[in-house]
């Protein structure tokens, strides 16, 4: 990738939002560090992308996961962060729930965006723009959802902690709302049972009338908040999707 091309990193980039988001980040003239789980996903964004994508197989959650993106970044300076990288799992009612699960659950949804960041602070470039991507379920309980609901509310918090503690620095950091997306996550959700999730027919229901968004349309927001929303705009409060006062901005972008 040229050096002199300013570079994205974006986590979970393997399929869904994170995949159509790097595709948006390259038509934008960024070079994307992809990072996820499944490499042979990675392998072919980065086939699809020539030259402009850098696979980086690794989990997130992992405790060596910040040494080994900032060793990966080889002493560049990223201008963007999207933590994108989620997991669902374990879905029921918490009177089930095992200590070790939500350990792990946690590791990916809260402690990666919160470690990562802390470990890139020193290499961002200034003016560099972190995004978190966040949930409804963030200020709104479903029943068998609880370990989400927890980290993505957990989530909202530190992306609030992070704005306050490094805008003297010139790095902004923001949070979205994707809304329901049509990504293999929605595809686990739809294969909950009922005891699991009570609400799991509204959601089957969404995708049988065609009211998921796409990954594309969830990118071209992101990309909006990224490029071109001003400082307040990013940072001051989490940005929706489903916002009516956004769409003009965003949507013509």
């Amino acid at each position: 990738m040229s050096t002199g091309t300013k570079l994205a990193i974006v986590t979970g980039a393997g399929s869904g939002i994170g995949a159509a988001l790097t595709g948006r980040l390259v038509e934008r003239g960024c070079a994307v560090l992809a990072v996820g789980r499944r490499a042979a996903l990675l392998e072919a964004l980065a086939e699809r992308h020539a030259g402009k994508v850098e696979p980086l197989a690794l989990d997130v959650g992992t405790e060596d996961a910040p040494a080994r993106l900032v060793a990966a970044l080889g002493g560049r300076a990223p201008g963007y962060v999207v933590h994108n990288a989620a997991v669902l799992a374990p879905a029921g009612p918490l009177a089930d729930l095992r200590r070790e699960a939500f350990s792990a659950h946690l590791q990916t949804n809260l402690l990666a965006p919160l470690f990562l960041t802390q470990a890139l602070l020193p290499v961002l470039a200034r003016g560099a723009r972190i995004l978190h991507v966040s949930s409804g379920t963030a200020h709104r309980a479903l029943a068998g959802w609880g370990p989400y609901c927890i980290s993505k509310s957990a989530l909202h918090m530190l992306y609030q902690c992070w704005r306050e503690e490094v805008r003297e620095r010139g790095i902004l950091v923001g949070s979205a709302r994707p809304g329901v997306v049509d990504t293999p996550m929605q595809a686990q959700i739809r294969a909950l049972d009922e005891a699991s999730f009570p609400d799991v027919e509204a959601f089957r229901q969404l995708k049988e009338n065609g009211q998921l968004a796409t990954p594309d349309t969830v990118a071209r927001f992101f990309c909006w908040l990224l490029f071109d929303a001003d400082a307040a705009q990013f940072t001051e409060r989490e940005n929706d999707i489903r916002d009516a006062e956004l769409a003009g901005y965003w949507q013509g972008a």
